[in-house]
């Protein structure tokens, strides 16, 4: 296990920027939700930066990677992690992950509750949704910090929590693109949190740029190096 999780935490894909405003933001005995955890590349450094008094919740609704997590939790003794096989939404209820169905395809948006029905490579999985805010009541528990990565989904995550990110004000680290969702959805999703009061960044390398100065064309350009797709809102 160690072994494998090296490779994967220590690869060329490792996003410094992100690890770098975990690094800064995150202090020991907080609460930090990891929302569309996957194989935990992040978990690795939360469990770390939270200590034994904190609290990692993390949500992964890809049976297969939720499985993985299990199997992790045990291997790296994460005694501080929480893991959910729940996807985040704005409501309660079931629906649809679409799944690529080849793991190769690095082209691929990844699993998402958002359809795609351009595409026909997709495996199905049914999933229970909850909301951030219905999940945060439910629990008692009072976020510090949120990691987002839901590949389209990101706004509904949003809705869903606007109550917590009102009482609390979360910091945000979330991950969006046109390419997903197109330049008008990423543009609300911005507005949204705008809206309640957060002032954006976006990450390029390991700078935290104002938000103001992001330039799709520029920056999310699949051609251009460096390609920025996370932002930080706080």
């Amino acid at each position: 296990y160690w072994r494998d999780w090296s490779s994967d935490v220590c690869s060329s894909d490792l996003d410094v920027g992100g690890i770098k405003y975990l690094h800064q933001c995150i202090s020991a005995g907080q609460t930090v939700f990891d929302i569309g955890a996957h194989k935990g590349g992040y978990i690795y450094f939360i469990s770390k930066l939270v200590g034994v008094n904190g609290k990692v919740i993390a949500f992964e609704p890809q049976l297969q990677l939720y499985n993985y997590l299990t199997d992790m939790k045990l291997a790296m003794h994460w005694r501080n992690l929480q893991h959910e096989f729940i996807a985040l939404s704005d409501s309660k209820g079931m629906v649809t992950l679409y799944i690529p169905a080849n793991k190769h395809d690095s082209s691929s948006p990844g699993a998402t509750i958002v359809s795609h029905p351009e595409r026909h490579d997709l495996r199905t999985q049914e999933v229970r949704t909850d909301t951030l805010d219905n999940y945060c009541k439910e629990n008692d528990l009072k976020p510090d910090f949120l990691k987002i990565d839901v590949e389209g989904n990101e706004l509904n995550v949003f809705k869903g929590a606007v109550n917590t990110l009102k009482q609390y004000k979360p910091k945000i680290l979330f991950e969006c693109e046109e390419r997903h969702i197109g330049k008008d959805k990423v543009l609300e999703t911005f507005k949204f949190l705008e809206d309640l009061n957060y002032k954006g960044y976006f990450i390029k390398n390991d700078e935290f740029i104002p938000l103001s100065q992001f330039d799709f064309a520029k920056h999310q350009d699949v051609s251009q190096k460096p390609y920025c797709n996370n932002f930080i809102f706080e």
